[in-house]
């Protein structure tokens, strides 16, 4: 068994884990790809509901029923902008991480 604690262990794995540009564009491909996957298939379904009309004439049913696709629309698009974010976020990362190692360089140089 290890002395460590668990701050000490944590703190040694998130050394090792340094965010580069690769891992930055490589989670960023990740997500962008997830969230290109959940718009095709929020759009699928918003045009699947949109296609089927409610077939019955009860007003709690049909309020229940525009609940119900309501939400799973609203779950679909947030999911999809969560994503796409976080892709756009990795790749402002890794912009950012570039610029400051080229200034980075330039002052050395001078």
């Amino acid at each position: 068994m290890s002395d460590e604690t668990p701050q000490a262990s944590l703190a040694a794995a998130s050394e090792n884990i340094a965010p580069s540009p690769f891992k930055n564009l490589t989670g960023a491909a990740i997500a962008a790809t997830l969230a290109t996957g959940l718009y095709a298939f929020t759009n699928m379904v918003a045009h699947k509901l949109a296609s089927a009309p409610l077939q019955t004439t009860n007003t709690l049913a049909n309020r229940l029923a525009t609940l119900v696709r309501t939400l799973l629309l609203a779950l679909g698009s947030g999911a999809t902008m969560i994503f796409a974010v976080i892709a756009l976020g990795l790749v402002l990362l890794t912009v950012k991480q570039v610029a400051i190692a080229i200034f980075k360089k330039k002052e050395d140089r001078t």
